[in-house]
């Protein structure tokens, strides 16, 4: 009995220490996109959560990791990432197609149409 006891704490502490990891759905998707780069994107398990691997030569964006969080959408679904000082980064989806924008601080945009 002592030994049950002793041990229900550390699965407790594991247990807790999972839940603070963020969970990926281990599907990638690679769209390639109308300018020639890509996008690689994974899910997380709740699916609120967009991690990204861009690919985009003509936006000077190289392998460029991003975390997105999920945005009202009218249709499909929108992730966006504003916290960067430099520029703001959206993802919009809807069945095989993406939508990648990107918004410098500067002013300048680039936008590009992907496809899986």
């Amino acid at each position: 009995m002592k030994k049950l006891l002793a041990t229900v704490p550390l699965f407790l502490l594991l247990g807790a220490c999972a839940t603070n990891t963020p969970l990926h759905n281990k599907d990638k998707q690679t769209f390639t996109c109308e300018d020639g780069g890509k996008v690689s994107a994974s899910y997380s398990a709740e699916g609120d959560i967009a991690y990204l691997s861009v690919d985009l030569p003509k936006a000077n964006l190289n392998s460029k990791k991003l975390a997105l969080t999920q945005a009202v959408s009218g249709s499909g679904v929108r992730y966006i990432n504003d916290s960067n000082p430099n520029a703001s980064y959206e993802w919009h989806t809807k069945a095989d197609y993406g939508i990648m924008s990107v918004d410098w601080t500067d002013g300048k945009e680039y936008s590009v149409s992907c496809q899986l």
